[in-house]
C-alpha cells in the first residue's frame, strides 16, 4: 500500500474514531475533604451571679379568715410554697452548672392583686375561684392572656435593669393566670419561649413565668424551653430545634447525623428517633429514647452516647445502652436536672462560641447574640 493511502485510511481511522472512539480512562474521584478542624482559642470560666426581682401574685381570697391564694392552694389543692420553688430551682442550676451560676434573689415582692388581662380588667377573688373549681373553660384567649407592658411599667422593669439592679423577673403566678414560660425584653430581644415584648428598649432581660400550682420540674421545663431557644439562637439551629420535635410531619426534610457533623448544638439535640443508634441527650421532651413528647419515662434500651457530654470537649463517642432509669425513670425534675448536667461548661471557645454554654443562658444581654458566629 502507498504511503499515501496508508496517510489516507489513518485519518479516516481517527475521524471515525474521534465520534466513535472508546471509553476515555476512568476519572479518579477526588479524596474526600475530611471535616474541618474546629478553631479553637483560649477563654477563662467566668461564674455568673444574676441579680433576680422575684414578684409573687397573692391577693387575699377569704377576707374574713385573711387567707391569701397561695395558702388557700397549698391547703386544698395541693400547691407549692414559692419558698420552697426558688430554694429548689436556685440549687439545681447551681449544681447542674457545675457552680457557674448562682441566681442571687435581690427582692421579693408580694403582690396583694391579681394582674391586668390584655381586656384590661383584673380578676376578683371570686372570679377567680369560680373559673379554677368550677368554670374552666371561661378562660378566654387572647384576652385573658397576661399584659406585660403594665407588669413592665407598674414595677418600673426598664430602669431598674439598664441601671443593673436586676437582671432578670421570676413572677409566681396562678393557673390560668395567662402568663408565658418565658419572654424577652430589651432591645434587639427574641423569641425565648414567648413573645418578644415590644416598647421596652434597654438590656434584655428576661421575664420567667412560674407557677405556684407546680413544681421545681416545671419551673426546670420552662427553663429548658429558654435554653433550647438561646443556643438554637447562637449556634443557628432554630429550624433544626423544631425539627427534632416536629420530624413526624416531615421525616426527611434534613438529614439528623449529617447536621450534627456541621452544628454542635444540633448534635446535643439528636435522639433515637431522629437519629437510630446514634443518640445523644435529646430535647427538652424527648430523652434519648423517647417515643413521644414529654416520654421521659419509657423503658426502651437504646445505644446513647449522652455521657460523651460530660467530658466536653472531648467526645470520645463510647457507646452505652440506656433507658428511663439513666434519667429519672420519668420524673421530670430528674430528667431536667440530668439534660442541664451535660451542657458543656468548661474553659474556651470553639469556633468562637464558648465552651461554658451557661454564660448565654443565664446572661441573654450577651452581645454575641446581636451577631452570633454560625
Amino acid at each position: 500500500m502507498s504511503q499515501s493511502n496508508k496517510s489516507f485510511l489513518a485519518g479516516l481511522f481517527d475521524f471515525f474514531n474521534s465520534l466513535f472512539g472508546s471509553n476515555p480512562p476512568p476519572v479518579t474521584p477526588p479524596k474526600p475533604t475530611e471535616p474541618a478542624k474546629p478553631v479553637i482559642t483560649d477563654e477563662p470560666l467566668a461564674p455568673l451571679a444574676p441579680k433576680v426581682l422575684v414578684i409573687v401574685y397573692d391577693p387575699v381570697v377569704d377576707a374574713l379568715k385573711n387567707l391569701r391564694l397561695v395558702e388557700w392552694g397549698v391547703k386544698n389543692r395541693g400547691w407549692s410554697r414559692v419558698e420552697d420553688l426558688i430554694a429548689g430551682y436556685i440549687a439545681d442550676v447551681d449544681e447542674c452548672s457545675g457552680g457557674l451560676v448562682k441566681y442571687n434573689v435581690v427582692q421579693t415582692i408580694v403582690a396583694d392583686e391579681f394582674p391586668l388581662k390584655l381586656s384590661g380588667k383584673r380578676f376578683t377573688a371570686l372570679e377567680y375561684l369560680d373559673l379554677y373549681t368550677n368554670n374552666q373553660s371561661k378562660y378566654k384567649e387572647p384576652d385573658d392572656r397576661f399584659d406585660y407592658n403594665a407588669f413592665v411599667k407598674q414595677f418600673n422593669l426598664t430602669a431598674r435593669v439598664n441601671s443593673g439592679e436586676i437582671d432578670e423577673v421570676w413572677t409566681f403566678t396562678y393557673p390560668f393566670s395567662g402568663v408565658w414560660e418565658a419572654a424577652m425584653c430589651g432591645t434587639n430581644a427574641f423569641d425565648c419561649n414567648g413573645p418578644v415584648i415590644e416598647n421596652t428598649a434597654g438590656r434584655r432581660y428576661v421575664i420567667m413565668g412560674f407557677s405556684y400550682e407546680r413544681g421545681i420540674g416545671e419551673m426546670e421545663e420552662n427553663l429548658g424551653h429558654r435554653v433550647e431557644k438561646v443556643m438554637a439562637r447562637m449556634y443557628g439551629a432554630r429550624e433544626f430545634l423544631d425539627w427534632t420535635y416536629g420530624f413526624k410531619n416531615n421525616p426527611t426534610q434534613f438529614n439528623a447525623l449529617e447536621y450534627a457533623e456541621k452544628n454542635l448544638f444540633g448534635k446535643f439535640l439528636l435522639h433515637d428517633k431522629i437519629a437510630p443508634g446514634n443518640a445523644q441527650c435529646g430535647n427538652v421532651h424527648y430523652a434519648p429514647n423517647s417515643d413521644r413528647d414529654y416520654d421521659w419515662g419509657n423503658p426502651r434500651p437504646v445505644i446513647t452516647f449522652a455521657d460523651d457530654w460530660l467530658t466536653f470537649p472531648n467526645l470520645p463517642r463510647v457507646q452505652k445502652m440506656q433507658n428511663a432509669s439513666s434519667w429519672g425513670g420519668g420524673d421530670i425534675r430528674q430528667h431536667h436536672r440530668w439534660w442541664f448536667t451535660r451542657f458543656p461548661k468548661v474553659a474556651g471557645r470553639m469556633n468562637g462560641i464558648c465552651n461554658n454554654w451557661w454564660a448565654y443562658i443565664a446572661d441573654v444581654a450577651n452581645p454575641e447574640f446581636d451577631s452570633p458566629p454560625v
